[in-house]
């Protein structure tokens, strides 16, 4: 299992007063001097950003939030800085955000850092403008948006060659999207050229980063030696560079492809180092990935007893976090491992938990499994029974035993006779069942691979003609921006569409998930505030493709209505179950309008048509200034 961080998006700022001799020291030890005997100007201010940088990188978060609070009391004190301060605020949020893994808070901090760079350009210099949109682009790659990635990645090369600087990040951004696509051939030249351009301004931290993606890159092609080659030399320079997070990426890697090569005593010794490492950071994703690697590891070796302390171990953080992929991983790897153990009881528990984590299609594929180690459990127990009263008869007639024998056998072949019509049954209706959601796996990745990965082409190339300077610009733009923006639609709505298609998000959990990675950052940058409530057993409720289609389409409109019309301040969005019915109550505080009076759109009857498709009922309460409420009501078996 590869963990890929994405930790190619920050950048070291300098203030824009060119005038001054002084210089903000990069050294983590020169930083905290430098923070002790200098005057609090712009240059303390930036030291303090870049010190509390480094204390994240090396897990020392508390360290870094103190500086965090100490720019806080600044921004009182020094109200002329204001925008320099705020910027400083918001990156260091994001930052903190990032290393503990919350996405959508990383991309709403990101956008507003650049908001108050784009408000008060005088104020910065071009290092802030340029590593800004850097940030929000590796943003919303965490966040699987590469379309709006790759914009915001053109966005700061763009702004790289305007100033004449340039840095590694956005080349490594670039070939991250590239390589989501699969699409590796091309992907290499970036990383290679981050990797240059890391080497020519000996930026030991951006070669280890840029070393790590190349040897994802090499692993995913199938080159292992070359893969190991750049892990290794990622590993020394990041262990150079003391970037401790990065460091527990690179050992599991390392680890991981040393399994591989069943080389496992040096396997063990990274994972080691790996493990010790993540637990002082106290980073919950790598040691949960770090901790499955080792389970394998001692699982390959039949070393049975550690496998199960460290798959327990990962499973108890996995419900910790109620992480549902994780949850079924888990779950599924523990009833393999009591299987492998011939602990058929246990399998048995762990299978139904996994069943219970994740989606029908697993569910019904667990199910069988548990059915076939139960009966093999209950065989085994049956046989033994069955020798036992074997020899409590032995002293009995023959004639007795004879009888006893024909009635039992009898009685058996009735039994397997109702077994093989109930399990034949049962085999038809999961053949069925399956061969449908083979066919909806098959459209999504269809979908994804081809369609997907030609609009994404389509974009790329009208977004870097657009940035081309060249004669034939004015007459061409008004295409090329038509194209850019037909084919970014285009790509939402097939990601949307692959969404709603793929069987791993029939849980409502799911679909909470991708309305509130939708609705965040489009509220938060128009700085309204956004609550999403819903009732703990829906988290788990399986709906039917189209119901969360039609769902998340009247949340999505809802919102878009709101961010461009309502001019609210705050977005409340409550679910509730009550007597197998699903409420959704959408409300805001903006200006509202006046049905009668406002003619209605394709957006408002949209929405009614798929309130109706649902089966379901919707309202719209709206007073001109006292806001909007839009309640949408159905049944969950619609």
């Amino acid at each position: 299992m590869r963990y890929l961080l994405l930790l190619c998006i920050f950048s070291i700022a300098y203030p824009t007063q060119a005038q001054l001799t002084r210089h903000v020291p990069k050294s983590l030890d020169s930083l905290e001097w430098f923070l002790h005997t200098q005057p609090r100007d712009s240059l303390y201010i930036v030291s303090i950003k870049n010190c509390s940088f480094q204390y994240m990188i090396r897990g020392e978060y508390n360290r870094a939030d103190s500086l965090i609070n100490i720019l806080y009391k600044l921004k009182q004190e020094q109200p002329a800085k204001n925008a320099l301060i705020t910027y400083c605020i918001l990156f260091l949020k994001g930052t903190l955000a990032y290393h503990k893994s919350d996405k959508a808070a990383t991309l709403a901090y990101y956008l507003k850092a650049e908001k108050v760079i784009e408000q008060n350009p005088t104020k910065f210099d071009p290092t802030f403008k340029i590593a800004a949109p850097g940030n929000v682009a590796a943003a919303y790659r965490r966040l699987d948006k590469l379309d709006m990635s790759m914009k915001y990645s053109l966005k700061a090369i763009k702004l790289q060659e305007k100033y004449h600087q340039e840095s590694a990040s956005e080349y490594q951004s670039i070939g991250n999207i590239l390589s989501s696509y699969r699409q590796y051939d091309r992907a290499l030249p970036y990383y290679q050229h981050a990797l240059q351009i890391g080497q020519r301004d000996k930026d030991v931290k951006s070669m280890a980063i840029t070393e790590n993606l190349m040897g994802n890159l090499y692993d995913n092609i199938n080159q292992a030696d070359t893969a190991i080659i750049y892990y290794r030399r990622g590993l020394l320079h990041a262990e150079q560079c003391d970037y401790a997070l990065l460091q527990t990426d690179l050992l599991v890697n390392l680890g991981r492809m040393l399994i591989n090569n069943k080389n496992y005593t040096q396997a063990e010794i990274y994972l080691k180092r790996g493990e010790k490492l993540s637990r002082e950071l106290e980073a919950p994703i790598a040691l949960r990935i770090n901790l499955h690697n080792q389970a394998e590891m001692y699982r390959e070796m039949q070393k049975f007893d550690l496998a199960e302390k460290y798959y327990l171990e990962g499973l108890a953080m996995a419900q910790k976090s109620n992480d549902f992929d994780e949850l079924y991983k888990s779950n599924q790897a523990l009833a393999e491992l009591y299987s492998n153990m011939g602990k058929f009881e246990k399998s048995v528990q762990f299978m139904e938990e996994a069943a219970k984590a994740k989606d029908s299609t697993f569910h019904l594929q667990l199910a069988e499994t548990s059915q076939q180690l139960l009966a093999q459990y209950e065989s085994e127990k049956r046989q033994q029974e069955i020798a036992l009263l074997n020899e409590k008869n032995r002293s009995q007639s023959l004639e007795l035993a004879v009888q006893r024998r024909n009635v039992f056998l009898l009685i058996a072949g009735l039994l397997l006779t109702g077994i093989a019509v109930i399990v034949g049954y049962r085999r038809y209706r999961l053949h069925k069942r399956l061969e449908m959601e083979r066919i909806r796996n098959r459209i999504a990745a269809d979908f994804h691979d081809e369609l997907g990965a030609n609009l994404s082409s389509i974009a790329l190339y009208s977004d870097l003609l657009l940035n081309n300077h060249n004669a034939e610009k004015e007459r061409t733009l008004p295409i090329l921006t038509n194209i850019s923006q037909q084919a970014h639609t285009s790509i939402s709505s097939i990601n949307d569409l692959i969404w709603t298609i793929k069987p791993d998000n029939d849980a409502l959990g799911h679909t909470f998930v991708r309305m509130k990675e939708f609705a965040y950052p489009l509220l938060e940058s128009r700085n309204i505030v956004f609550v999403f409530v819903a009732d703990d057993p829906l988290v788990k409720a399986q709906l039917d493709m189209n119901i969360r289609k039609f769902l998340y389409l009247i949340f999505k409109e809802a919102i878009n209505n709101i961010a461009k019309y309502a001019q609210a301040t705050s977005v409340t969005v409550q679910l509730r179950e009550s007597k197998g019915w699903i409420h959704m109550e959408i409300a805001d505080d903006g200006i509202g309008f006046d049905q009668v009076k406002v003619k209605r759109g394709n957006g408002l009857n949209n929405m009614q048509t798929r309130a109706h498709e649902l089966g379901g009922k919707l309202t719209i309460d709206s007073q001109v200034g006292q806001g909007t409420k839009i309640t949408l009501s159905f049944k969950i078996s619609a």
